[in-house]
């Protein structure tokens, strides 16, 4: 659990430098004590191999006088149990000697300089480092808006090439099979532009033959209703921020299912003592 103040976790993410301390849940009780993380395999940076090898060590050098045996009862869960060596021993006393001795307590230090600009290095606020990332979002979006409307500027335009060859399919045929420069022709005889008469001289004759009218309409028809959707979101810088939260929603709801996390609790609403 995060053992911080309200107080130090506000200026470390206001000044983009501190540290916070996170600590093993303690469940508490005069006896033995349990100390686990219920929802993780291994506590936050903490691997329970090597913490249990400590809290070992410390019982073969006596360096806690009062501490006199430690068990793992993990299963799916992490649960280490902590013998005193008396039960007179005072449990807020162990657990704080544990806590400075072993791993039982981290700190986590955060140090947010980062190339915010993408040249200077700088410490940064968790409000800028936020600012920055939603920036770059909505730039990534204006960007990807303005590629898929070129593309979707030249589809139109073959598509638009393609139905005056539907339109004139015989003719077209006859140009392409007798003509010396087809492309010349077809340019003068139907208003093409070079794009476009590429688009039907690179189609094999039996693809041209079954070019349909109502599929070229029906892609013209969904292409445009893109664009326009596309380009009323450009020119709104609001449609773009509510598009960006929609992007961040389905994120969350592909991401952001994990368990809670743990804050410290009054010792009211701590983990029940064990027997």
């Amino acid at each position: 659990m995060l053992v911080e103040s309200a107080e130090s976790i506000a200026e470390t993410y206001r000044t983009g430098r501190g540290a916070f301390r996170l600590r093993a849940l303690d469940a508490g009780g005069s006896g033995p004590r349990a100390v686990a993380d219920r929802r993780h395999r291994n506590s936050y940076q903490v691997q329970k191999s090597k913490l249990i090898e400590r809290l070992a060590e410390l019982i073969q050098t006596r360096k806690i006088p009062i501490f006199a045996d430690v068990r793992d009862e993990s299963a799916e869960d992490v649960r280490i149990v902590i013998e005193p060596r008396a039960r007179t021993v005072d449990p807020e006393q162990l657990m704080g000697a544990l806590f400075r001795a072993s791993d039982l307590e981290i700190r986590f230090n955060l140090n947010m300089n980062v190339l915010i600009d993408g040249r200077v290095p700088k410490v940064c606020s968790l409000k800028e480092v936020l600012r920055a990332f939603l920036d770059h979002r909505r730039d990534v979006l204006v960007r990807r808006a303005a590629y898929r409307l070129d593309k979707i500027a030249s589809r139109l335009e073959v598509l638009e090439g393609y139905l005056v060859a539907y339109l004139n399919l015989d003719r077209v045929i006859e140009i392409i099979r007798t003509e010396d420069e087809p492309k010349a022709v077809m340019m003068a005889e139907f208003g093409l532009n070079d794009v476009q008469v590429e688009a039907i001289l690179n189609m094999r004759l039996r693809a041209l033959r079954k070019l349909e009218e109502i599929e070229l309409r029906a892609e013209r028809d969904a292409l445009l209703t893109e664009r326009e959707g596309l380009q009323a979101m450009l020119d709104s810088e609001a449609a773009q921020w509510a598009r960006i939260a929609d992007q961040l929603k389905e994120v969350r709801n592909l991401f952001g299912k994990s368990r809670p996390r743990v804050s410290a609790a009054p010792r009211s609403a701590r983990p029940p003592r064990c027997p």
